[in-house]
């Protein structure tokens, strides 16, 4: 079933890290994320998850602001959860399970490194800690198994894998139903959305501006937090007439040439 995409659908920010330690663009700071978060809480909004949204828990006419992290960064676990939990906020976590509880980093992090990054604040969660956070009512995603650049480049088998597979992975090690995708690097089309469904999980995100993508259940627009967001602009995104030009980006057919 595909929900239908409504301009009082709630707001739905995405991050990635929260650390002082990291310079790119996906890191935001303690302080910056505590200031966002407590802004949303003075102006009301009230937090929930993406699979109570998605499971009728709450109206999308309501005043919320759903929070979700990228990529399952150690950072999620000791530094955000405790800020949204001193404001009384959920999130929504969406990890890469071949890599939880390991040593490796994440394809683009390597890259950092190569370029000359210290390589420990890119540390990833492991599975005590995803537990502790499912146990305190936050909710844990999947990312695909392995992050792969473009799932609409693999073979349907291949794909199927990364999206079907990494929900049981999940399954088994957290004891708890996995309803919510994130697709790597925003790549998708209707062929990859219609398998992230026949998969299980209730709803997907993805984050604007993308060209050609129909919105929907499974493909729910989320507004992107960067380093680089002062708090005004943070503001700004999460304004309806901001947020309604992006979703005019998303509903574009066809790429431009």
């Amino acid at each position: 079933m595909t929900l239908p995409v409504r301009r009082d659908w709630p707001l739905i920010l995405a991050y990635h890290s929260v650390s002082d330690r990291r310079r790119d663009s996906l890191a935001v700071s303690p302080a910056a994320f505590e200031r966002q978060i407590a802004w949303l809480a003075r102006r009301g909004y009230r937090s929930t998850t993406l699979a109570a949204l998605c499971a009728g828990a709450a109206s999308p006419a309501e005043r919320l602001a759903i929070v979700t992290f990228d990529d399952g960064y150690e950072d999620n676990y000791r530094l955000a959860v405790p800020i949204l939990e001193r404001h009384s906020f959920r999130a929504t976590f969406f990890v890469v399970s071949d890599y939880v509880g390991s040593d490796r980093l994440l394809p683009a992090d390597r890259r950092r490194v190569a370029d000359g990054a210290d390589p420990s604040p890119y540390g990833l969660l492991d599975w005590e800690q995803l537990r502790k956070m499912a146990a305190s009512g936050f909710e844990i995603g999947s990312h695909s198994c392995t992050h792969p650049p473009a799932l609409r480049a693999l073979p349907r088998e291949r794909c199927w894998e990364e999206v079907a597979r990494s929900r049981a992975d999940l399954e088994r090690q957290l004891g708890r139903p996995v309803l919510s995708f994130c697709y790597p690097r925003g790549d998708l089309d209707e062929a990859v959305a219609r398998l992230v469904e026949e998969a299980g999980y209730a709803c997907a995100v993805v984050t604007p501006p993308r060209w050609g993508i129909p919105l929907g259940r499974f493909a729910l627009r989320r507004m992107g937090v960067y380093r680089s967001n002062s708090q005004l602009a943070f503001r700004l995104k999460t304004t309806a007439l901001v947020r309604r030009h992006f979703e005019s980006l998303q509903r574009l057919r066809g790429r431009p040439r």
